[in-house]
Order: structure tokens, then C-alpha cells, then sequence
């Protein structure tokens, strides 16, 4: 079996859970049997053993830090930097939505030139071109739903264009992917989508021992501090604001926990200026955005991680954290509480509720560590191996459906 496939970015270049997604995904799917040839926008060095094709838009152009610049929730108007091999500018530099269409074109070219069986697209930027695809050679279309426009905007008020390419692209598609019942719900109630033609798959994790690192912030440790760690997008869509304010309410309690922002968004400057108004500023850090090894090794040094989403389609972070030993806290507005019990859950909004089980959490030991030891074993369940299982299940009943 051949599969099309269209992502936006892939690892080591990835600005979040989508990259790691089709990474865990791909690789299973290619041990499984299956030919995957995976298409990006942009040549980009790739972590993977599946073909890649890169549809570069233009000819001897480069991005500037293309995985921060394509990045998929941000809005349809965000610009893209050109410059050619020189580095000079060009002032014809695209919006993301002008970058979308032109990937589309793209991508019938090539799913024109190339043999396969069926098509798989992942997330909003990537649906025109999967659409393409279908249209070009009528091959069966499937659409994975990492996000929604109403995800990113945290409420009612999406952008109308992204907005659009996806409700058309889910006319379109054969089958969609939802990677929570939370998400199917958003697809089905949202989008006027049949809930017959969406199938939930929650994402997994790799389930192998995690590589132990030094400690960090020993500093901090060596004070008796107690550490509270976001790890993400600082974005609306996160909850970081609801996340300081709880930390306001922890620090009036107990002044001696420390709580460390890891990541990057358009809310960085907001979120900033809103711990210098809270009086936050010696107990808030600010730890930039922080990937793979060192990632792993903040996970390992803090008490607890939370994740505070306002809209959360699933929420790779609380998997990873337990993985490396540390309890996590998340929003009952997310898609991974749906397959874990062994953590603590609040409501985005509820900042109280949200400080009551951060400050529990770090005063009571055998919570921490029955929270830690039972995650972990629900977390083993959770493989990219199973995921990969359930998506070629699809793959095998759509083409079966279509012969």
C-alpha cells in the first residue's frame, strides 16, 4: 500500500505536537508495511526513513527559520519572510494563506507524477493540498484533524479564511480523523460534518525508557524551591493568562514555588507585562522555548507541569511529562483527558480550583508519587505503534469501500 501523504512540518523541524504527530505516525506505519511518501512545503532536513518530496514554491528562495515562520496556528494574514540565496529581501513576501494555495498547486503536480493509493492530509495547512490531490487523480482523500480554527481562537471568533478551506476540505474528504471525541465534536457541531465520517484516533507517545539527564535549576532546589513548569505555544488558545493568575493565587500561599514558562507565541509580551503587574517577576521565570534534550531535562527537574488550554484538541505535553517523572495538571478542555485518569484536571477558567491542586500536588508526596507511577502505566498503552494500527484500519476499509 502507497500513501500520499501532506504535513506541514516534521521533526527535527517542528513547531509542536503536528510535527511530532506525523513523525510517531510515519514511522510506525512505514514499519507496518506501508509506503508512506511524505510531502512538505519546503526543503527542510527530516528525522525520518520514509520518502520525502519537498514542493518548494520558488526557485533558488530560501525561508528565514522556516520552522518559525510556517507555522500552522497562527492566522491566515501571518507573513512569510522570502529571501533569495543572497539573503537579500523581497517584497513580495507571502501571507501563510497565500503559502497554503501555493502548496496546493504544488502538490497536484506531484500527485499527478506520482503512484499511490490514497491520500492523507494533516492539519489545515495541508488540506487545500490534499484536496488537490484528490481532484487531480481521484484517489480517496483523508483528513486528520490535529486542530480547528476554533482551537487556535479560543472561542467563536476563528478567522473566516481558515475557517472556510476547512469546512470545504471536509466536504470534500472521504474520511476524517479526529484525534479526540472533543475534536469530533467541535468537526461535527461546527462544520456540519455527518459524525458517521469522522473517526476518532487519539494520539500516542513513544513508549520506550526515556533518557535520564542532569538536573536543572539546582539553584532553585538548593533554596528548598518547589517547581511548576507550562510547556508550550504561548498562545491564547493555551490558557497561559489563566495559568499566571493561579500562579499569583499559589505564591500568596506558599512564596517559596518557583514557576517556569517554557515556550514562545504572540502572547510572550502579554503575558510578560501581565506577571510585572501581579508582582510575579522573583517567582515567575521565563525559559524560552525549549526542545528535545532540554525539554526532557526541565520535565525531569520540575514537580509538576500544567497544562492550562483553553481548547486543547489532544496535549502531547502531559504524556511527555509523566514519561520523564513528573505529575501533570490539565484542563478538562483538552482531548488527553479523555485517555488518562492518573492526573489532575481543572477547568481552564477555574483559577482557583487550578492553584488548590497545584499547591496539593507539591505539599502531598504520596499523591506526587502515585500520580507519577500509575500515569506512567497508562501512558505505556498510549503507543505510536496502536495509533498506526487504527489509521491503516482506515486505510484498508477506505480503499476496500472505494473498489
Amino acid at each position: 500500500m502507497k500513501v500520499l501523504t501532506f504535513g506541514w512540518d516534521f521533526p527535527p523541524h517542528t513547531t509542536g505536537g503536528l510535527g511530532m504527530a506525523c513523525q510517531g505516525i510515519t514511522r510506525e506505519l512505514a514499519q507496518s508495511g506501508v509506503e508512506v511518501i511524505f510531502v512538505l512545503p519546503k526543503s527542510q532536513a527530516v528525522d525520518g526513513h520514509s520518502r520525502f518530496i519537498f514542493a518548494d514554491v520558488e526557485k533558488m528562495v530560501r525561508t528565514r527559520e522556516v520552522p518559525s515562520a510556517m507555522v500552522p496556528y497562527t492566522g491566515s494574514q501571518t507573513m512569510i519572510d522570502v529571501y533569495d540565496e543572497y539573503g537579500r529581501h523581497h517584497l513580495y513576501s507571502r501571507t501563510l494563506l497565500q503559502e497554503v494555495h501555493a502548496y496546493a498547486h504544488k502538490a497536484a503536480e506531484i500527485a499527478m507524477e506520482e503512484e499511490f493509493d490514497l491520500i492523507h492530509a494533516h492539519d489545515w495547512t495541508s488540506y487545500l493540498a490534499g484536496v488537490a490531490a484528490k481532484i487531480a487523480t481521484g484517489k480517496p482523500l483523508i483528513l486528520h484533524v490535529h486542530a480547528t480554527a476554533f482551537d487556535q481562537a479560543a472561542g467563536e471568533n476563528v478567522d473566516p479564511q481558515v475557517y472556510e478551506i476547512e469546512k470545504e476540505s471536509f466536504a470534500v474528504a472521504d474520511k476524517v480523523v479526529a484525534v479526540s471525541q472533543f475534536t469530533k465534536d467541535i468537526v461535527t457541531q461546527k462544520y456540519d460534518v455527518n459524525p458517521d465520517k469522522v473517526t476518532v484516533v487519539h494520539n500516542g507517545i513513544d513508549t520506550q525508557e526515556v533518557k535520564r539527564h542532569e538536573p536543572t535549576l539546582q539553584e532553585l532546589r538548593a533554596q528548598g524551591k518547589k517547581i511548576v513548569l507550562y510547556h508550550g505555544r504561548i498562545t491564547v488558545q493555551k490558557g497561559v493568562d489563566y495559568f499566571v493568575q493561579a500562579a499569583q493565587k499559589v505564591v500568596s500561599y506558599d512564596p517559596n514555588v518557583v514557576f517556569v514558562i517554557s515556550g514562545k507565541g504572540d502572547m510572550t509580551g502579554q503575558i510578560m507585562q501581565q506577571v510585572g503587574a501581579l508582582g510575579l517577576s522573583q517567582h515567575v521565570l521565563f525559559a524560552g522555548a525549549l526542545w528535545y534534550e532540554e525539554r526532557d531535562q526541565m520535565y525531569q527537574s520540575v514537580d509538576l507541569v500544567v497544562m492550562p488550554s483553553v481548547s486543547e484538541p489532544f496535549g502531547l505535553v502531559p504524556l511527555e511529562a509523566i514519561q520523564h517523572g513528573a505529575p501533570s495538571l490539565i484542563s478538562k478542555q483538552s482531548g488527553v483527558a479523555e485517555v488518562i485518569t492518573h492526573v489532575l484536571k481543572v477547568d481552564f477558567w477555574d483559577v482557583e480550583e487550578m492553584a488548590n491542586k497545584i499547591l496539593a500536588a507539591l505539599r502531598y508526596p504520596v499523591m506526587h508519587g502515585q500520580l507519577v507511577k500509575e500515569g506512567q502505566k497508562e501512558s505505556a498503552q498510549l503507543s505510536w505503534k496502536g495509533v498506526a494500527r487504527k489509521v491503516l484500519d482506515l486505510y484498508r476499509h477506505l480503499i476496500e469501500w472505494v473498489t
